[in-house]
């Protein structure tokens, strides 16, 4: 192998530190129009009427009334471009301000004045489920619903030995990406609307602006921009249904850029969650049933919200083989800033509260907590939760045997530091974007001489796909890795490729590479890959999964109840490695971003304002706040992925909160923690009970 497994430093590495990378806010054309939006003060009213002033020469305002249509797709497609009558969260949009600067249009946008009929807010999931709670929508405040069995559960539950059960919360969470949303439009030299946007899906983009303004799609094109991070934050309309609009109407090129406060307020969010678990165990340690009850708050509007909670459910037993399981989920509407897309979409709400059970059960029957695991390991060809039997690679076992060599858990268990806790957990991430989606790559390539030019819609979102796809191509290829021009996220000479997004990027547009390749290895001068994920069968969602068996080292200040994580060790599988330290990036990120969310990051409301809204009080782990952080792999190749590659980019993320909060646990005999992030009061609090 020339470049697989081999870790090639980052193609875009020498743009991007030196200043030489275009992202969307670097973007500059004369007679820009600045946009704000006129946003509604109150979380939940019915808009009656909108007043605004005379506005100045090459200013302008835009209402729901100048739409072609008022609604953004998505998988309901109930969010409207701007709010026309009902509103639904403090900030949503009511109307389009553009002026020559954002200082002007922000002013502008201040003055108009919103008639509003305010009506009761609904502040929480709790408030959402009451009867008497105020309705978003006139079919109620449930949004969507699943339930699945397999097996049979209750007869399951009466042969346990041990069953322990308990209630888990996560909290909101934004996605933190360095670069706000961001959007420019202008009318190109073939007369279309052309959009470049931070995004994670140019032709996504290219539908909505298609929609709002009426235009026919051959008529509008989009592409990403140098993108700074996305996590799931970029995978919809953010900012660039906004200026399709303005340039639209006006024939003048327009930009929208978030400021930090718009991101954090009212950027899409990490779904809250509440999860009901009971599991049940024989005395050696099978887990023999399970039954999981998940509430999720989506807030004012679904977007992806219907997938985040039926994957939430299907990640719910997580790496392990349980006969018979009960899933029930219910995701709720309230007058919040809507969830949708992050990283990890639903498996770390499950895993939390799984997980955690699984460390509290090795503990009651005296066993180890990597031996419970081994114990109920999944293997090739056993169903997962929702029956669909499991055809791809899995390395589990062997992962958890690598960990158990690694040292780490030789500390762990041969030489604890004093006044440290440790813990393990292992977290499952799927591939692909599921069942009824389609989830097809195109890839062309071109053959220039001894350049190959190499297209695809997949969008590198910061995560390095850009280098990973090229090393994939030139293997393939077998050339030289300077002579592949890969261009990315554009819908020009690109066929819509789907979202970069659900961990899909490495193996089907990898595989979609190969396929091109091997045509072009036969003497064709211009050739096409495609590439679908097979779909589950029965009511499996999804046919691939990684997996990574997580330790965890903290300390507590005994004083300040202050959790300290010292070390986070990793073992992962994920297929064959394409570029190690790329990999290891990844992981590392991940992990940083669920430390987050264990410990100090979450969004809360007040009469549906938000109580955060800035980095002073919205609290980033900084780079003092990360462990130590070491990985080793487990590479058994996946035989139907690129060069035996798995999917791995969310997997990291999933289950940091569990290993974290069993860690301090394993201090204090009895200390049950249920809730993140964990704060300085509650392990205080919890101790004292102790």
């Amino acid at each position: 192998m020339l470049y697989v497994g081999k870790s090639t430093s980052r193609l875009d590495g020498k743009d991007k530190v030196s200043g030489r990378a275009v992202y969307t806010a670097d973007i500059h054309m004369d007679g820009f129009l600045e946009i704000s939006l006129v946003r509604s003060p109150v979380a939940h009213a019915i808009l009656k009427g909108i007043r605004s002033p005379k506005m100045p020469e090459s200013c302008y305002i835009f209402t729901a009334k100048d739409l072609s249509q008022n609604f953004i797709p998505s998988i309901f497609s109930e969010q409207p471009v701007l709010a026309a009558d009902h509103i639904r969260y403090q900030g949503e949009a009511v109307a389009i301000v553009a002026a020559p600067t954002r200082k002007q249009a922000d002013s502008l946008a201040s003055s108009v004045v919103l008639d509003l009929d305010v009506l009761e807010t609904v502040d929480s999931i709790e408030e959402a489920l009451k009867e008497d709670s105020s309705k978003l929508f006139e079919n109620g405040n449930i949004c969507s619903s699943f339930h699945n069995d397999k097996g049979d559960v209750d007869k399951a539950f009466k042969d346990c030995h041990l069953i322990l059960e308990g209630d888990f919360e996560t909290p909101i969470q934004i996605h933190g990406f360095m670069e706000p949303e961001a959007a420019v439009c202008y009318i190109d030299d073939k007369n279309r609307l052309s959009i470049v946007s931070s995004t994670q899906n140019a032709y996504s983009d290219l539908y909505t602006a298609s929609t709002a303004t009426g235009r026919d799609a051959s008529e509008i094109t989009s592409r990403a921009a140098t993108v700074g991070g996305a996590f799931g934050g970029k995978d919809g309309n953010t900012a660039q249904v906004f200026a399709a609009v303005v340039t639209h109407l006006t024939g003048k090129p327009s930009r929208f850029i978030y400021t930090r406060e718009e991101n954090i307020r009212w950027g899409m969010k990490r779904h809250r969650s509440l999860t009901h678990a009971k599991v049940g165990f024989s005395s050696d340690g099978h887990i023999l049933a399970a039954d999981c009850s998940m509430l999720l708050d989506t807030g004012a509007y679904a977007l992806l919200g219907p997938s985040v909670l039926r994957l939430g459910l299907e990640h719910f037993t997580g790496a392990y083989f349980v006969p018979s399981i009960r899933l029930d989920g219910k995701l709720m509407y309230t007058n919040h800033a809507p969830a949708s897309a992050m990283r990890g979409f639903g498996a770390p709400q499950a895993a939390m509260a799984f997980e955690n059970i699984l460390n509290r059960a090795a503990r009651k029957l005296n066993l180890d907590e990597l031996e419970i695991r081994r114990i109920n390991a999944i293997h090739k060809g056993q169903q997962g939760p929702m029956g669909g039997e499991n055809e791809h690679e899995i390395a589990l076992e062997e992962a958890l045997d690598k960990f158990a060599q690694s040292d780490f858990y030789k500390e762990m268990k041969t030489n604890p530091q004093r006044g440290c806790g440790y813990a393990i957990s292992v977290g499952m991430m799927s591939s692909g974007l599921g069942k009824h989606v389609p989830d097809t790559c195109h890839v062309t390539i071109d053959r220039k001489g001894k350049t190959f030019v190499v297209r695809t819609s997949i969008v590198d979102i910061g995560q390095g796909s850009h280098t990973v796809l090229s090393q994939i191509a030139a293997e393939a290829l077998d050339t030289d890795l300077e002579n592949i021009d890969l261009q990315m996220g554009c819908t020009d000479d690109n066929k819509d490729s789907g979202s970069t997004a659900a961990s899909r990027s490495t193996f089907v547009c990898g595989n979609a590479i190969c396929q091109a390749a091997l045509k072009i290895k036969e003497g064709q001068a211009h050739a096409e890959g495609v590439f679908a994920f097979p779909e589950a069968t029965g009511e499996a969602i999804h046919t691939y999964f990684a997996f990574m068996v997580q330790g965890a080292k903290v300390r507590v200040d005994e004083n300040t109840g202050e959790v300290k994580v010292l070390w986070m060790h990793s073992t992962t599988d994920t297929g064959r490695v394409i570029n190690p330290e790329l990999c290891r990036g990844q992981i590392f990120g991940g992990i940083a971003m669920s430390i987050g969310m264990t410990l100090s990051e979450q969004i809360r409301y007040r009469d549906g304002i938000t109580l955060e809204n800035s980095l002073a009080n919205y609290i980033l782990p900084t780079a003092m706040d990360v462990p130590k952080l070491t990985n080793d792999f487990v590479e058994k190749e996946e035989k139907t992925g690129p060069f035996g590659a798995k999917g791995m980019a969310e997997l990291p993320t999933v289950a940091v909160a569990p290993a974290v909060t069993s860690a301090v646990c394993s201090l204090y005999d009895g200390l049950e923690i249920n809730r993140v992030p964990i704060d300085r009061l509650s392990v205080l609090k919890a101790r004292r009970k102790v």
